[in-house]
């Protein structure tokens, strides 16, 4: 099993959600697995689906894109504390539960930008 963990500005753990064999979407609308109230999200952003003993990002032709480490991602194989950057939210991805001693990985945004975090996402 693995999770997805939302970060703080501090890139402190907060809410952590379980990814099983079922999809997860992840978006701002009440119809998302995990909801976000942030704007920069879509109704829909993105999903992460397991494929065998893989799981995989997917943007749901969000209109701010999804980011894993600094590339947009259409699809992407996620790898244990990949950080995912969607709208002004940033995830990390951990294989099983997350541990909040894993420091997370410094994320660039578009053409190679730092992203720094203006503002603390608030799970629903």
């Amino acid at each position: 099993m693995a999770s997805l963990c939302l970060l703080g500005i501090d890139g402190k753990l907060g809410t952590q959600w379980e990814i099983s064999n079922e999809p997860v979407t992840v978006g701002r609308s009440a119809m998302a697995d995990v909801k976000i109230e942030d704007d920069g999200l879509s109704r829909r952003h993105f999903m992460i689906v397991r494929e065998g003993a893989d799981y995989l990002v997917r943007d749901l032709s969000s209109r701010n894109g999804t980011w894993v480490h600094g590339h947009r991602a259409l699809t992407a194989k996620l790898r244990d504390n990949d950080c995912i950057l969607a709208g002004n939210t940033l995830f990390r991805f951990c294989e099983g539960r997350a541990s909040a001693s894993a420091a997370p990985q410094p994320v660039t945004g578009p053409h190679g930008t730092r992203v720094v975090q203006t503002a603390v996402a608030r799970a629903s």
